[in-house]
């Protein structure tokens, strides 16, 4: 019985551990990432909800929701994390090419994040093979619907 029960516990404990957020490495960010956006207009109303915004600017948010999906359609955004925490970001929109400069880096606690301000509300943690962003939010991490996908 014993063993029974060991046996048991450690299948729950890698099937748990199986679809938990895994901390970010820098030696996992080699190569080009593609962002990709998974959302639907349930979400945007929701964040819109969220948001303390007048009743008529709630309006017209949730009425240009439709739009913001034909851009989304339009737009291609690819990262490459580079020495020295630099991070360059390949953004094509409409047939247009632009290339800017940003930085990375991975806080104490694991988590990879984009920009040079330690006090950022958003952080991107491993699920699979891909880089999921994450919203601290009342103390717990929200899994947002766009990740970073490896291209090469």
């Amino acid at each position: 019985m014993k063993h029974f029960t060991i046996s048991l516990l450690l299948v729950f404990f890698i099937g748990f551990n199986a679809h938990a957020q895994v901390k970010v490495k820098e030696r996992n960010l080699k190569g080009q990432w593609k962002m990709v956006f998974d959302f639907d207009e349930t979400f945007i109303e929701e964040e819109i909800d969220a948001e303390d915004i007048p009743w008529l600017g709630k309006i017209v948010a949730s009425s240009l929701s439709g739009f913001v999906f034909d851009i989304l359609e339009e737009i291609d955004i690819q990262f490459e994390f580079q020495r020295n925490n630099r991070l360059k970001v390949m953004v094509q929109v409409f047939g247009a090419d632009e290339i800017e400069y940003a930085f990375w880096h991975i806080s104490a606690d694991g988590a990879l994040i984009l920009d040079d301000d330690d006090h950022n509300d958003d952080v991107w943690l491993f699920d699979g093979d891909r880089l999921f962003a994450y919203e601290k939010r009342d103390g717990r991490l929200n899994k947002q619907p766009m990740y970073l996908l490896r291209v090469d």
